[in-house]
């Protein structure tokens, strides 16, 4: 019943138009009533009595009719389609603005595959529920009932003859909807799946090319679309079992009807008038019954659809706006862990974090992969929720402030760096799109990156491959860099921003950033030494603990995680042959 509600709350906005709709087709149902009688007056009145007259004027309420039923059905058709396509809009905007609110815990459980069939194919099935299931259901039900109406006025005992077939039709649609409802979401779900592989394929194209798997992934897209496949033709050996039968069992009203009329024409309780104009009846009655197999599976269809959609549009986030929102009086950059401890699931990826971060101080966080680096600067703009302790930004609990403002004051250079297919200037003004040219372009210089966008075709209108293609690794991060340098929050998050650039580079990023991290707290995440020696603070994270802190003096004398980290790094120079040496 709450898919049923669903629907109905989707369709309320436009209940005009649907009322609209309703009316016509009630009237374009009452007007095919007529037709029976005036079949039943050319029997009983016109033939026998040769009236011409009778005749032609019979002939002009038909014509009339027919031209009449026209219109009102090219209004019908337009005024369905405006209310589908309206519903379609609002599902897709109100996913979309879902997707949005979305923490990224929802993105780790789901796939971006699963997530574009449910706004393709899931959508476009809630749209065919409302033309063909819907509206259709009601056509047929109300040329149903008033077909019975018209038929048990003309003639009560031939209605009762057809009402028999009722029940069997009934138990067959039951019966139907029974075994055709799993074979549908067996099919959505599969859908699905196909389109999460078909998406990464095409996004690590190529690494598949790379690896010469090409054969290898046209075998497992074959087996996934044997599945759709099998799926689809299981769903229509159940439609096409139960709809000959429906088909079967409406057909025999006909010569049941025949029947019974000609013994009442035998013992003159029927004229053949009234027995011609009720098989007219009898075909209208027939079409509701024979497509009550195809209204079961259309509307069984819809509805799965409807249930996928509801689950997203009713998930709310993990991470939501306070009730009682809470601002720090001065947004100066000062972050307090307090005790943090993060799992994602049931796997710790922090604990028992004690860090305090003063405004304008430079952090450098460190440790080998896995020991929660990534995980420490992904709380701060609230993007988890820690699962023990506080974290505090500018003395107040993250989770007391408000998203959006929380994360204005935050920028992020994320370790896989996303571009979008806009111009390069586009995608470094992405977090201020009321910046001047003046300003993207300084952002640019900051983060050595304007060499190599004068040096493009159409320099900074150049237009970015998709997801940054065609442009280096190096160089896509110093645009991202460029990005979070123009954002200008109070604290920044550099998770290993230079990973991509060789030591040359890093150490001229490094020299112009020096200017930009003065008074803004600044996280950094780097495996080189030579990323965080002049860091406030360094920390070394192992199993998700602090490990070791302090200035890159204090933990080369400390002689621990750190120091060997730096011996291991600087080997090779200490160890490398002098000049004039083998």
């Amino acid at each position: 019943m709450d898919t049923y509600r669903r629907i109905l709350q989707w369709l309320k906005p436009y209940k005009g138009k649907l009322i609209a709709c309703i009316l016509l087709i009630v009237f374009l149902t009452a007007l095919r009533m007529i037709v029976p009688y005036i079949t039943k007056a050319v029997v009983n009145d016109v033939l026998p009595n040769r009236d011409m007259d009778l005749l032609l004027r019979l002939c002009g309420v038909m014509i009339g009719i027919t031209v009449i039923r026209g219109v009102m059905m090219y209004v019908r058709g337009m005024l369905i389609e405006d209310v589908s396509q309206s519903v379609v809009y609002d599902l897709r905007t109100g996913l979309y603005g879902r997707m949005q609110e979305f923490s990224y815990s929802f993105y780790d459980t789901h796939h971006i595959g699963e997530i574009m069939s449910r706004m393709t194919g899931d959508v476009e099935g809630v749209r065919t529920l409302i033309v063909n299931g819907v509206l259709g259901i009601i056509e047929n039900a109300l040329m149903f009932v008033l077909a019975l109406i018209g038929m048990f006025l003309m003639s009560w005992q031939l209605t009762l003859i057809i009402l028999c077939f009722c029940p069997v039709v009934a138990v067959v649609a039951w019966r139907l909807r029974h075994h055709i409802r799993p074979a549908h979401v067996a099919v959505r779900e599969q859908n699905a799946v196909l389109n999460t592989r078909t998406q990464e394929n095409i996004a690590g194209v190529r690494l598949v090319k790379a690896f010469a798997r090409e054969d290898y992934e046209k075998q497992m897209f074959e087996i996934e679309n044997q599945k759709v496949l099998n799926f689809h033709l299981r769903a229509t050996r159940i439609w096409s079992t139960y709809f000959p039968l429906l088909d079967m069992i409406a057909r025999l009203a006909l010569p049941a009807l025949l029947l019974s009329g000609a013994l009442m024409l035998e013992r003159g309780t029927l004229d053949v008038g009234t027995l011609v104009g009720a098989t007219g009846f009898v075909w209208m009655l027939m079409m509701p019954m024979r497509q009550v197999a195809m209204f079961v599976n259309m509307a069984t269809n819809g509805f799965v659809s409807s249930e996928k959609l509801i689950y997203y549009l009713t998930l709310g986030s993990k991470v939501k706006n306070p009730k009682e929102i809470q601002t720090p009086k001065k947004r100066e950059g000062r972050v307090d862990f307090e005790h943090v401890t993060f799992k994602y699931g049931d796997q710790t990826a922090l604990n028992d974090i004690d860090l305090h971060v003063s405004p304008g101080q430079v952090v450098a966080v460190m440790g080998a992969t896995g020991m929660g680096k990534t995980s420490l600067v992904t709380l701060l703009g609230r993007y988890y929720d820690v699962t023990e302790g506080c974290l505090k930004v500018d003395g107040v609990d993250v989770r007391k402030q408000a998203l959006q403002e929380l994360r204005d004051n935050i920028g992020v250079v994320m370790q896989e760096t996303f571009l979008y297919s806009e111009t390069i200037a586009e995608n470094i003004r992405f977090g201020r799109p009321d910046a001047t040219q003046e300003q993207v372009e300084k952002a640019a210089r900051a983060a050595q990156a304007e060499e190599f966008i004068l040096a493009s075709q159409h320099g900074y209108d150049t237009v970015v491959g998709e997801r940054g293609m065609g442009l280096s690794g190096g160089q896509k991060q110093r645009l991202a860099l460029a990005r979070a340098i123009l954002y200008d929050p109070s604290i920044l998050v550099l998770d290993d921003a230079t990973s991509a650039v060789d030591m040359e580079t890093e150490a001229e990023i490094q020299k112009a950033l020096q200017n930009v991290l003065k008074g803004r707290t600044t996280f950094i995440i780097a495996h080189r030494i030579s990323s965080v020696r002049k860091a406030d603070q360094i920390v070394m994270l192992k199993d998700g603990r602090i490990a070791e802190r302090g200035t890159h003096r204090e933990l080369l004398e400390l002689n621990g995680i750190y120091a060997e980290l730096f011996r291991d790094q600087t080997r090779d120079f200490t160890s490398a042959p002098k000049a004039g040496e083998d």
